[in-house]
């Protein structure tokens, strides 16, 4: 009797190391982590699924600039951790579902499907949420459809000045390079409240959309601005303090105050210049960070300095203030705090990553993990000149004893010979499996 009972309550924990092992290996990346977080021992028998805390890098498919009407069927993408870096994961998004990828953000993926429209996903739980199309916006008409009526193009208007300019996109094509950044307020997961800001269209729109909410909200529209010879676009965009932060390739910040609680909605007054001091410095990505303490906020800038001995690769990344309400900002304790953390930066949600506590194994303190962005477009020979500096790379922030050069963190994913396009292929991503 107590044989029968024991087979009638089995405890789940006490199965075979050997058929959890086999188990495990015929799983995905997400399914493989999920069963490694159920308990001790199928952690044990998972084995070389690394702490599923440390980010991971997402790698795709170099931007294809497809033909007219090319679809794909499922999209497998690939995955590496700091803790076993010659390792790679495979995760595969269903058909038509992955083209790229502009954000991430609490284990989010803000990803762009083959008809341009935005989703979020989880590529831990595979939780899909999808964003209002973008037909919504303005300036984005339908304009062909195939014979079951699935849209194949779309036509965009864009106004300067006195003229409008209308150009027709195939619908994949124009998915490759429609939006820029798209940064998340908060967590999807159990139904929180969050809010999703893009940055699209060239860098000259910002849209905003909360959850639950049917369409987007345009906060700026065609702006189009000149500084030293170039056009300027935005950058990127952040949220801080209950407002919405834009920052442009030469420096302008402009802020948008949210108005309620929770994600918020921007208040209906117009948007307030921050910093207008335009720099001239050699921009290759612009980013805004809040501070490891999250008191205040920080523009880091990716700059491209030739013939600086200190600085061998001619990279260098500087940080500015933005938020005067930080104190400490530039100060020794800034400098310990930021020393203590490793800065994981690029198309993700900045994430200031304490080290040296055990909860995330792998990441060096005082390490600044870069994988590229949208670099800017409208100077394609600065691009030239910086040459191979994609994939992911490592880069101490406040190193005093070497050099600060970039450090491939994955040596494999590039060639040595790959020259950086300005489309981004990686993003970093931290798992959430809730």
């Amino acid at each position: 009797m107590a044989a029968a009972r024991s087979c009638t309550n089995p405890c789940w924990s006490d199965l075979p190391t050997d058929l959890l092992a086999s188990i495990v290996q015929l799983l995905q990346l997400p399914g493989a982590l999920a069963f490694a977080s159920v308990c001790t021992s199928w952690r044990a028998a998972a084995g070389d699924i690394p702490h599923p805390r440390t980010p991971w890098l997402l790698s795709w498919e170099e931007n294809p600039h497809p033909a007219v009407g090319r679809s794909r069927s499922a999209v497998t993408c690939k995955f590496r951790n700091l803790l076993d870096a010659d390792r790679v994961h495979s995760l595969t998004f269903p058909e038509a579902s992955f083209v790229t990828c502009c954000g991430a953000s609490n284990g989010w993926l803000v990803v762009v499907d083959e008809l341009c429209n935005l989703s979020l996903h989880n590529p831990f739980t595979s939780q899909t949420i999808a964003l209002p199309p973008v037909t919504d916006f303005p300036c984005v008409t339908a304009v062909v459809h195939d014979d079951q009526g699935k849209i194949k193009a779309y036509r965009l208007s864009r106004s300067s000045g006195q003229y409008i300019d209308a150009q027709q996109y195939d619908a994949y094509h124009l998915a490759t390079f429609f939006y820029r950044k798209a940064e998340l307020s908060g967590d999807p997961s159990g139904g929180g409240d969050y809010a999703v800001t893009v940055v699209h269209f060239g860098g000259r729109w910002i849209s905003r959309v909360r959850a639950g909410d049917t369409r987007w909200r345009v906060l700026v529209a065609n702006r189009f601005i000149w500084g030293h010879g170039h056009p300027d676009a935005y950058a990127d965009c952040a949220y801080h303090k209950r407002s919405v932060y834009a920052v442009t390739y030469q420096g302008i910040v402009e802020r948008w105050p949210l108005d309620d609680a929770g994600a918020g909605t921007p208040s209906e007054k117009q948007e307030e210049v921050v910093q207008d001091r335009r720099l001239r410095d050699a921009v290759l990505s612009r980013h805004l960070v809040v501070s490891p303490g999250g008191g205040g906020l920080w523009m880091v800038s990716a700059v491209w300095e030739p013939g600086r001995a200190e600085y061998p690769d001619a990279v260098r990344f500087t940080f500015r203030v933005v938020d005067e309400d930080d104190d400490d900002a530039g100060g020794e304790g800034e400098r310990e705090s930021v020393q203590a953390h490793a800065l994981f930066l690029g198309m993700n949600r900045p994430a200031w990553l304490p080290t040296g506590t055990g909860s995330f194994p792998g990441v060096r303190p005082g390490v600044l993990y870069f994988s590229a962005p949208w670099m800017r477009q409208y100077s394609p020979k600065l691009l030239e000149l910086v040459g191979d500096w994609g994939g992911a790379r490592a880069y101490g922030v406040l190193s005093r004893t070497r050099a600060r050069t970039f450090e491939r963190v994955f040596p494999g994913l590039l060639p040595e010979s790959a020259r950086l396009m300005d489309c981004p292929t990686e993003v970093w991503v931290t798992p959430n499996l809730y």
